[in-house]
């Protein structure tokens, strides 16, 4: 789905409610009961149904969320549910295992509402254009960059690990539960935006055998998992499993 034209139904229907908004306003009490479903205003009514079927599929529901859930920092339930469908879809794309998969916590903008969940809300969510992309790393390198990272004083959601970070510094990783081997080369999976070295990461600096899945952008990567997670008969239920520990750092991301 085109977000861009999306945005800009919701933008030109708010802009022709304040064309037809009186400038001077009154008000008093009024009843609502069932006599009101009986007025119509036959003018806003053809402007809306106009433009409903591009709205329309933003309210499907897709799933059912069993609490609220936030992005959370250094690692948080959404998060870490974020990234994870980021390397299982990465997985999927590719027929490859990925080892380790990372997103920004800046291009998660909200969080995700208890009980129904909409396409509206993943998009609400994940409102930008980023698209997977998967490559392999070295070991010693991906050690290289994760250490890079915490130097900056903040970390970014991850997938596949188990780090501790003391201050800006990497005390432990491990991969899949085993320690990282510097020769073993690891398939990562992220978004095109980290890659291109948004939020002063350059992960693309060690990147080899790249590819680009640029049909797969990470809101429909996310709205497609969880319309199969319902179709299996099961509620999203999040929580945090402690794979990112950071102790004595002020600012460990945003």
């Amino acid at each position: 789905m085109n977000i861009k034209k999306v945005i800009f139904t919701l933008l030109f229907l708010f802009g022709i409610t304040l064309a037809h908004a009186q400038l001077n306003y009154s008000w008093t009490t009024v009843a609502m009961d069932a006599t009101w479903g009986d007025i119509k205003d036959f003018t806003a009514t053809k402007i809306i149904s106009k433009y409903e079927p591009l709205v329309a599929p933003l309210m499907e529901i897709i799933g059912f969320s069993e609490d609220e859930y936030d992005k959370g920092i250094p690692e948080g339930p959404l998060s870490n549910f974020a990234v994870d469908v980021i390397r299982a879809v990465a997985e999927k794309e590719t027929g490859s295992k990925v080892d380790v998969a990372m997103t920004n916590f800046g291009g998660i903008r909200t969080s995700l509402p208890k009980g129904a969940v909409r396409v509206y809300d993943i998009f609400s969510i994940f409102p930008f254009d980023n698209y997977l992309v998967t490559f392999d790393i070295l070991g010693a390198d991906l050690d290289k960059f994760l250490r890079n990272m915490a130097s900056r004083g903040r970390v970014e959601a991850l997938s596949n690990v188990q780090v501790v970070f003391d201050g800006r510094k990497l005390e432990s990783l491990k991969v899949g539960g085993e320690q990282i081997d510097p020769e073993k080369e690891y398939k990562f999976a992220t978004i095109n935006f980290l890659m291109d070295g948004g939020d002063r990461l350059s992960v693309g600096d060690f990147a080899k055998n790249i590819t680009n899945l640029e049909n797969v952008f990470i809101r429909d990567a996310i709205v497609d998992y969880i319309r199969e997670m319902t179709a299996r008969g099961e509620t999203i239920s999040l929580k945090n499993d402690g794979r990112v520990i950071v102790k004595n750092m002020e600012d460990s991301g945003r």
